[in-house]
């Protein structure tokens, strides 16, 4: 059961984004925000000069900012503050996705990137439906496999065909998560194909 756990772990790293460098951005910002109040601090504690405000003087402003300030501005102060502050809970709590995805496979763990699972889709339905390559296209989503076909015209094409050959390329490429797959065929075709 230890190698399987393993191989979880290993795919989860190599599939989801680090949050390290926003945790890295967050925390330079308040060591900042911390050293300039404790700076403050200790010059007001020693009788100094403050460098921008004293913390009465910060004090004092948070007091009376409701009757000197317009209310519009306060509201839209509040406003991106707690939009800001929804936005890195957000970022924290939800984890960053690669386009890869883990591949079932016994022995090892594998990773396979979005790009190439859509070019053996496209591949095998254009082999599958008698086209062009240009004539396909696919994009995987992190659920989602959508394949846009544009028919050659006159030459009438089999829906059943091409959603058949991208389920069974999917299929083959074995993704640890399932995925839907969408076949979409152009109204027009293309001409001289």
């Amino acid at each position: 059961m230890g190698e399987a756990r393993t191989r979880k772990k290993l795919i989860r790293r190599e599939t989801h984004s680090s949050r390290a460098g926003l945790s890295i951005a967050v925390a330079l910002v308040l060591l900042a925000v911390f050293l300039w109040l404790g700076t403050e601090s200790v010059l007001a504690l020693l009788g100094l000069a403050p460098l921008l405000a004293s913390p009465w003087q910060l004090a004092s402003a948070t007091v009376t900012a409701s009757g000197a300030v317009d209310r519009g501005e306060l509201t839209a102060a509040g406003t991106a503050a707690a939009v800001l502050g929804l936005t890195l809970l957000v970022a924290a709590l939800k984890g960053g996705r690669k386009g890869r995805r883990g591949i079932a496979a016994d022995r090892a763990a594998v990773v396979v990137d979005d790009q190439v699972i859509a070019a053996a889709v496209s591949r095998q339905v254009q082999r599958a439906a008698k086209l062009a390559p240009e004539q396909v296209s696919t994009t995987v989503s992190r659920s989602r496999v959508q394949v846009m076909v544009t028919p050659t015209s006159g030459a009438p094409l089999d829906r059943d065909t091409v959603a058949t050959a991208a389920a069974t390329e999917i299929d083959a490429c074995r993704p640890v998560r399932k995925v839907t797959t969408d076949v979409r065929i152009a109204a027009e075709g293309a001409l001289g194909r």
